[in-house]
């Protein structure tokens, strides 16, 4: 069985874009959270969960901008 590389770790800081649409407006975001957990897709871009202060986002590995690595685990 192949092993999967993730470009992104768990405990990743990262931003990303994240649209609010109400009949009146459209709003664009920038949200920045932590990695917690990681999904491998096949055929598209591997998708993270990323928590931001009070709300979980599922985003592609392209939506994505790292802005600091998480701590290493060392089991």
């Amino acid at each position: 069985m192949p092993k999967f590389h993730f470009r992104l770790d768990l405990g990743d800081l990262v931003s990303f874009k994240a649209r609010r649409v109400t009949e009146d407006y459209i709003d664009d975001t920038v949200l920045t959270g932590i990695i917690i957990e990681q999904r491998y897709v096949f055929t598209a871009d591997d998708k993270y969960k990323v928590r931001t202060g009070n709300q979980d986002y599922w985003a592609g590995e392209d939506k994505l901008t790292l802005l600091s690595k998480g701590p290493k685990n060392k089991t």
